[in-house]
């Protein structure tokens, strides 16, 4: 059963209620609940021309590869993905925001990708959908400190990946230490201690690293890069 987070987690304003005791409960919850951003800013034409999504993950797919993009937003990537693993691949597509998965579902169809893009309103925290060591590729950008339960999101990861499965992770630098969204430099590091790193490095603004589960394959030397994430 798919439960609506914002529903669960953010009781709705009362019409008979306190009015100032409901605005103080609602500001309470936009700090607990999962952030979302509204699809025009996750899918437009600038960040198109300066970050090609296509271009972005191309190099980690191939025809039949399974992903599970989390954080899908309105499938600025997902799309992308879907196009390159093509009729034998799948890409399971995951946000817990019903806007964002209803404009990628309108996309889908559009492009007549349905067969392809299995798109559920969910946490990352509750992959359920997606069977364990299924999944090719996983990709996280900027997921983990758009969400309260990054240990949660981190275990349902190394549950679908394959042993030989990559995952794409990023977050955004944490400028306020106070909100517990953020992921700071020093969980970051100990996220990357749970996986073996292939490569990682930063930017101004962000961290990201290419990793896959610890499970007996021998740990591949790190590939520090200088190039941010998107």
């Amino acid at each position: 059963m798919v439960v609506n987070l914002e529903d669960r987690m953010c009781p709705k304003r009362s019409r008979n209620g306190n009015q100032e005791w409901n605005l103080v409960m609602q500001a309470t919850c936009c700090k607990t609940k999962d952030r979302h951003l509204p699809a025009f800013i996750m899918d437009n034409f600038v960040r198109r021309r300066f970050s090609p999504p296509k271009q972005k993950v191309s190099r980690f797919l191939s025809a039949g590869s399974v992903v599970a993009d989390i954080g899908c937003g309105p499938g600025y990537f997902t799309i992308p993905m879907a196009e390159l693993v093509g009729s034998t691949g799948k890409v399971y597509a995951a946000d817990s925001d019903p806007k964002s998965i209803k404009v990628l579902r309108a996309k889908s169809d559009a492009r007549r990708l349905g067969s392809i893009i299995d798109a559920h309103i969910t946490s990352a925290a509750n992959l359920g959908v997606v069977p364990d060591r299924s999944v090719d590729f996983v990709f996280a950008n900027a997921v983990l400190c758009c969400m309260v339960d990054h240990a949660g999101a981190l275990a349902e990861i190394k549950r679908v990946l394959k042993p030989q499965g990559l995952a794409y992770l990023s977050v955004t630098k944490a400028f306020r230490k106070n909100d517990p969204k953020a992921v700071t430099k020093e969980e970051w590091n100990r996220i990357l201690e749970g996986f073996w790193i292939r490569e990682n490095g930063e930017g101004l603004l962000n961290r990201w690293a290419t990793v896959s589960v610890k499970n007996g394959i021998p740990e591949i030397s790190i590939a520090n890069a200088s190039r941010a994430s998107v």
